[in-house]
């Protein structure tokens, strides 16, 4: 027991003072000027993309960025109960952004899926499904930004 406690305190004490820090804290993640943003593809998820692009977003930063944003979302039907209904389904979200600088022009591509199986409620998937196309939008946005801020 003294030897758990003795090597927590050893780990935290190196952790402490190396300089760690979790890549998604608030004060890391920098805000960035957008001047324009061209979306194209599939509405629904190119809106939560722009809303949440735009918290990101802020005039006092005097660099500026032209992004284009090309979404795809696929929805393929995996397996099947014995009377043909769709029993689980496989949503694939591919978004190509194409982000424009004073220094550089970069294209970067992501690729998010999930699984889903399918509910007796029609109203019941729609809502699941728009929510896990906000949960994704928001994971290639902070992908996104990651990127960004590491090529300043």
């Amino acid at each position: 027991m003294l030897r758990k406690v003795l090597f927590f305190i050893l780990v935290l004490n190196f952790l402490q003072s190396c300089g760690f820090e979790p890549i998604y804290s608030i004060g890391k993640l920098k805000k960035i000027n957008i001047e324009n943003i061209e979306l194209n593809g599939d509405w629904e998820l190119n809106n939560f993309i722009r809303a949440s692009l735009l918290r990101y977003s802020s005039n006092k930063v005097s660099k500026k960025y032209n992004i284009t944003i090309t979404t795809n979302y696929t929805e393929n039907i995996i397996s099947k109960d014995s009377t043909g209904n769709a029993t689980n389904y496989e949503f694939i979200v591919e978004a190509k952004i194409l982000v424009v600088s004073e220094n550089f022009k970069k294209e970067f591509f992501f690729s998010e899926k999930f699984l889903m199986e399918n509910f007796n409620d029609q109203l019941v998937k729609e809502n699941y499904e728009r929510s896990n196309k906000n949960n994704i939008a928001n994971v290639i946005v902070n992908k996104l930004i990651i990127q960004i801020t590491h090529l300043e």
